[in-house]
């Protein structure tokens, strides 16, 4: 066909039929155009059923079929002229829509063909559950255009509706996978045939006259589908016997779905009705099993692998089929099954244990921790560097130094051998700050967007916001960045870039003016400087001697204390087998770190890192992964699933540690929460040195982090090995879903049905039937959105997240307007919701957990209510509200968008008593452009920051601000008080973008801090057109 019929609107923008399909006048007009033809009769809304069946069609089946992409874009173009009402318009149109339900009627049976014509194989299980998809659709729409033409039957079609549901379950439970005698899928494509043919005899070519006809077809479809179900159960009973798969599953696991589908079983043992006891006792034989294994798997890992990961499939088979909701006859015949596999498993526990105690099998003796993370807390360290100060110094002369023309300086060196270290250093270096006006950095990688970089160093230079760089176009975007770097000299660092080709692409973007600008690379290649420019400056970094290992090895270890002499020669011999690597060091400095400071100890690492280095050309990924072997149970998983994630990917701790809690991979600790539980988890791997921060927070909190690069080689290498990755993305055991607009497919809302075990769900918009997800725990939606009232009592659901600032449904208002008490739930989180009334804030009562809010608000509401409340956003245009708002006590994170800040709200603010960042930002106003702040105020906060804060004078009193630690201003025009110069916690000061009066006053602050002995200020000054850092010592 012609390529112009591939340009079709999306399947969702089609699914609304054009309006006039139901006007009476077409109406009318259509039935007597059918009454010519004897094979098809009309009831009202038949013309939008048949549209809307085959743009069904179109979405499932439609790319082996060309007519019906014809048939429908012709229908598209008619549709728009038959507004006008014109009889000829109608006419052309019902010639389509006549051509189109002939065509339609071979999709009423299950297809025998591939359901595109892609190469991707579809399963037959899959084949079918599309069509029992498409058939579901079919019945609710015709439901909805006319519910009394079924009114007579509507029972038995209720029934047939929950029947195909079930059919659906059944498709995904691991029974079906496999083959037995009975092949229960060739009696479920002849039933779901049969139902096809009745649909669309009845719906399509027949009129409502033949009601007794349709109660007894339907009737006869019923004692076919039980026929159907007694297949089900033989087969079922034939593969009772089977494992729970046909292939070996992963070998990483995690008990703690164990401890899921317990919590589970424990909250729905008294809602599925005709099987409690059953599960009661399912519920029982867990516990004993789950406590069996804890017993003996601290010492006797591998013995119990294969059990453990019987357990763990076991798991997930229960959890799908409680999920499921399915019958209760098919209840009765699965729990038995799973009781005896359960005692299947006891079995081996039992004979594990006997030959343990009877010392068939050895007793594993890894080394054990020291402390664990929980305990010891964060270990907050700069990057170590040994045996590079000169090569440091000379690279920054380089830099700083040298000819005018735009030059390349190139750092390389072998994987792991620090170039990103040395790289880091040289571009904080003060030297090199205070002389280059713009610095950005980017990272290319192996395979990189040229967009996404040229974004990236245009927010460094030019302090544009992610969201209006997304928004250019390419010509734009590569202007701007043209024109932000021209005429200012510049620092840009190139990170492991592994080809000049990639340098080629983009590098005539970077405009040359003869001021000094420099490129640093960091590459694995030394050909890639080279090749790079003629005047091009290349820098090997080479490996440690075996001195510099062991100082490393030290200094990583034990910081600024002394080794002990006991373990001073295995130490040295443990350093030397690191081979002169850096990484090897660092990582295997980490795992010394974690066991007891005790010789024998030291030596069992010595004599791992002796046999996997003998001669072998793999040996500085042996060292690693030794690394990985060393790692507690609860931890390979979460390293391992960085391999999910791109290399060199700067990931965001928030949304690994949701994935990491809706994976399963996260212990249930009483009294913590599971976010907190999660970054306990990425704290221990930063401290073990495998995973790397990127950012912080205020607080100093980890906010973004990443991998190096053979430690993601590592993740993806073991992920394969084990089977980790792709049983992580395993359909049946999926718990983490995106989905978006560019990677919808035909198969998207239909998959969506089946997860029901996930967790993790990011999607486009809200999609039908959501509120069946019970196990969902957190929902980002990409668009903005009207919020559903049954979200608001899905009583697992933790977090709430949408891109665009979403509102209350009308049925969530009208709920609370006519005082209809909501459930209470669960939320912690709900990001960015926009409130406009002040009803509104009502519905936030059944939330009482809240723990962080970003919102919205035109009208004065009250939120003091959240008690729990610990971080606000709250977006307040002055021109809507000037009422005094109750904030709640808990608060400890604050941030004021566009806020009238009157003398009342700022004295209100300034007494939260747990308050311990505070951020005005983007025209917050003072009233009389004042600020005078109190005694008594802000007693407990560390971080203030204001950005373009209309406000002239700010008076601080002698005991405001006792403990503060950052002041950051940006594009603000008033100078620091002057007695913040007695703070003794100030360790630090940002002017961005200031007058430069607002300098002197914090250079005054800085001064009278050295005079009472306090060293440790920093001021940080950036203007438009330059970065300078000053230290300490640079200023008297």
């Amino acid at each position: 066909m012609a390529t112009w019929i591939r340009k079709l609107k999306k399947p969702q923008q089609l699914s609304e039929s054009p309006l006039f399909l139901e006007d009476p006048d077409f109406e009318d007009f259509w039935y007597h155009e059918l009454m010519k033809n004897k094979n098809f009769e009309t009831f009202p809304g038949h013309a939008s059923l048949i549209e809307f069946a085959a743009i069904k069609i179109e979405e499932r089946f439609s790319s082996n079929d060309d007519q019906v992409i014809y048939l429908l874009h012709n229908l598209e173009v008619s549709a728009s002229y038959c507004q006008f009402k014109s009889r000829q318009d109608y006419k052309k149109f019902s010639k389509i829509l006549l051509l189109l339900l002939q065509e339609i009627g071979v999709y009423f049976t299950v297809p025998k063909q591939q359901l595109s014509k892609s190469t991707t194989y579809n399963p037959p299980d899959e084949i079918v559950d599309f069509f029992i998809d498409f058939l579901l659709h079919i019945l609710q729409e015709i439901h909805r255009i006319h519910p009394d033409f079924i009114v007579s039957v509507e029972g038995s079609i209720e029934v047939l509706r929950d029947k195909l549901g079930f059919l659906l379950n059944f498709l995904g439970d691991t029974p079906c996978l496999h083959p037995s005698e009975v092949n229960p899928l060739t009696h479920i494509e002849a039933v779901l045939n049969k139902f096809g043919s009745f649909l669309y005899s009845f719906f399509f070519v027949r009129n409502q006259v033949l009601a007794p006809r349709m109660d007894w077809e339907l009737s006869d479809l019923l004692r076919n589908f039980e026929l159907v179900e007694t297949k089900i159960k033989e087969h079922c009973i034939l593969v009772s016997n089977m494992p729970s798969c046909t292939t070996r599953k992963t070998a990483v696991v995690s008990l703690f779905i164990v401890d899921s589908l317990l919590d589970d079983l424990n909250h729905k043992a008294d809602k599925i009705v005709g099987v409690t006891d059953q599960i009661v006792t399912l519920h029982e034989q867990l516990i004993l099993l789950r406590s069996s294994l804890t017993d003996i798997t601290l010492q006797h890992r591998s013995q119990l692998e294969e059990l453990l990961i019987q357990t763990t499939d076991l798991a997930y088979e229960i959890e799908y089929i409680i999920n499921s909701f399915p019958p209760v006859w098919y209840l009765t015949l699965r729990l038995p099954q799973f009781m005896d596999k359960i005692k299947g498993i006891m079995m081996g526990i039992k004979e594990t244990k006997k030959n343990i105690d009877t010392g068939i099998v050895e007793v594993e003796n890894y080394p054990t921790e020291q402390v664990s993370s929980q305990e010891k807390g964060p270990l907050i360290l700069e990057d170590i560097v040994v045996g590079f100060d000169n090569k440091e110094i000379e690279i920054a002369e380089q830099l700083v130094r040298g000819p005018e023309h735009l030059q390349i300086i190139s750092i390389f060196g072998m994987p792991g051998v620090g170039k990103t270290t040395i790289a880091k250093k040289l571009y904080n270096n003060p030297s090199v700050v205070y002389h280059f006006d713009k610095r950005a950095w980017c990272v290319v990688s192996q395979t990189y967007n040229k967009r996404n970089i040229f974004a990236d160093i245009l927010r460094s230079v030019n302090e544009h916001d992610k969201e209006k760089t997304m928004q250019m176009d390419d010509e734009s975007l590569f202007e701007a960045l043209y024109k932000s770097l021209i005429k200012r000299r510049y620092l840009i660092v190139v990170d492991d870039i592994w080809d000049v080709n990639a340098w080629n692409d983009f590098g005539r973007y970077f405009p040359d003016d003869k001021n000094g600008s420099r490129i640093l690379f960091t590459t694995r290649h030394k050909e890639v400087g080279l090749k790079a420019s003629h005047h091009s400056v290349v820098n090997e970094l080479p490996i440690l001697s075996d001195v510099e290992c062991w100082e490393l090895l030290q200094r990583k270890v034990f910081q600024k204390e002394h080794c002990p002499q006991e373990l001073v020669d295995i130490g040295k011999q443990i350093a030397k087998n690191c081979q002169g690597l850096p990484l090897a060091v660092v990582v295997i400095g980490a795992v010394l770190e974690k066991i007891e400071m005790k010789e024998h100890l030291w030596h069992k690492v010595a004599t791992s890192l002796s046999s996997v280095i003998s001669e072998d050309p793999n040996k500085f990924n042996n060292i690693l992964e030794l690394s990985y072997k060393h790692l507690p149970k609860h931890l390979k998983p979460c390293f391992l699933y960085f391999g999910a994630f791109k290399e060199d990917e700067e990931m965001s701790v928030k949304e690994l540690t949701h994935r990491w809690v809706g994976e399963g991979f996260i212990k249930k600790e009483e009294g913590k929460n599971s976010e907190d539980v999660a970054y306990e988890y990425l704290v221990d791997l930063i401290d073990r040195s495998l995973i790397q921060v990127a950012k912080r927070t205020s607080l100093g909190r980890v906010k973004t982090c990443n991998v190096h690069d053979l430690l993601h080689d590592m993740c993806l290498r073991i992920g394969e090995e084990q089977n980790f990755l792709k049983e992580v993305k395993s359909f049946k055991r999926l718990k983490i879903y995106i989905w978006s607009d560019r990677n919808f497919s035909i198969s998207t809302l239909t998959q969506l049905k089946r997860l029901v075990n996930v967790r993790y769900l990011v999607i486009p918009y809200i999609v039908p039937q959501m509120e069946k997800f019970h196990k969902l725990e957190f929902l980002y939606v990409q668009k903005e959105v009207e919020i559903p009232d049954f979200l608001l009592e899905m009583v697992n659901l933790r977090h709430m997240i949408f891109e665009g600032y979403s509102q209350f449904s009308k049925s969530c208002i009208r709920r609370v307007t006519e005082d209809e008490i909501f459930q209470i739930n669960n939320l912690q989180s709900i990001s960015k919701l926009k409130m406009s009334k002040k009803m509104e804030g009502e519905i936030l009562r059944c939330s009482p957990n809240l723990r962080k809010l970003k919102c919205f608000l035109e009208e004065f509401l009250d939120l003091s209510f959240l008690n729990r409340l610990e971080s606000l956003r709250l977006s307040l245009p002055f021109k809507y509200v000037t009422h005094l708002i109750s904030f709640p006590l808990n608060l400890r994170i604050l941030t004021l968008v566009a806020v009238f800040m009157s003398r009342e709200r700022a004295k209100v603010i300034g007494r939260l008593p747990n308050l311990v960042v505070l951020k005005l930002k983007q025209f917050c106003r003072f009233e009389g452009s004042q600020w005078n702040t109190t005694e008594g105020e802000f007693q407990q906060l560390k971080v203030l920051k204001l950005s373009l804060v209309r406000v002239t004078e700010w008076n601080a009193s002698s005991d405001s601000f006792p403990r503060l630690e950052q002041l950051v201003l940006k594009n603000c025009n008033l100078e620091i008080p002057s007695n913040f110069g007695d703070i003794p916690t100030l360790k630090m000061i940002g002017v961005h973008y200031c007058k430069q009066s607002v300098v002197e006053s914090a250079m005054q602050i800085q001064k009278e801090q050295r005079e009472m002995g306090y060293e440790e200020v920093q001021v940080i000054v950036s203007s438009s057109t330059e970065h300078l850092l000053f230290q300490q010592n640079q200023f008297n």
